[in-house]
């Protein structure tokens, strides 16, 4: 299935790009001033910083599209063997919490169909498996619009477990909100 691995590569480069914008979004990148390099201790330590801020981007993107790899894999399975799978069992194995067991079902559920619809689409770009499977922007943004909520949710069902981490509910809401910006563009993008 050559046609579908392509397919897979689109999907999964885009979501790639997606998780490097809320990436660079919630990571503040260090900024290099004149005077550091007149002070090599202080150059040092913006080295220091940046290799800290490449490591902690490339550890989110990783983070990040671990979900989204599953999904896609279970998609290219189910289209694969024509056997659709059990969602609310991978979710129970997942080795989450209980309390988030059933919003991570709803998640992996919601880009699993996500994807399943773009995989089963016509086109050689991302664009044209968006296009060819959800016609129009309207339709689009409504799939784009449950896959943030389901996302919200889980995140909902993760903060009180996050409490105790610093800045995490900012980091929470930063994700959320370029999440809504970023897809909304790539909708207007597609259907201009």
């Amino acid at each position: 299935m050559k046609g579908l691995e392509r397919k897979k590569e689109l999907v999964l480069q885009r979501e790639l790009m997606f998780a490097n914008a809320i990436g660079a979004a919630v990571f503040e990148k260090p900024k290099v001033h004149f005077w550091m390099v007149l002070i090599p201790l202080l150059f040092l330590y913006f080295i220091y910083r940046m290799q800290k801020y490449k490591t902690g981007r490339m550890n989110f993107d990783r983070e990040f599209m671990t979900t989204r790899r599953k999904a896609v894999d279970l998609a290219v399975e189910a289209l694969e063997t024509d056997v659709k799978p059990n969602i609310d069992q991978i979710a129970r194995q997942s080795g989450l919490v209980d309390a988030l067991e059933k919003p991570y079902a709803a998640w992996l559920r919601a880009l699993f169909e996500y994807y399943t619809d773009l995989l089963s689409a016509n086109g050689d770009t991302f664009e044209t498996l968006v296009r060819s499977s959800y016609r129009n922007r309207t339709n689009f943004l409504l799939t784009l619009h449950r896959l943030n909520t389901v996302e919200k949710d889980f995140y909902t069902a993760l903060k009180p477990r996050m409490a105790a981490t610093e800045g995490a509910a900012a980091i929470f809401a930063t994700i959320e909100e370029h999440s809504r910006r970023l897809r909304r563009e790539l909708a207007e993008s597609i259907f201009a």
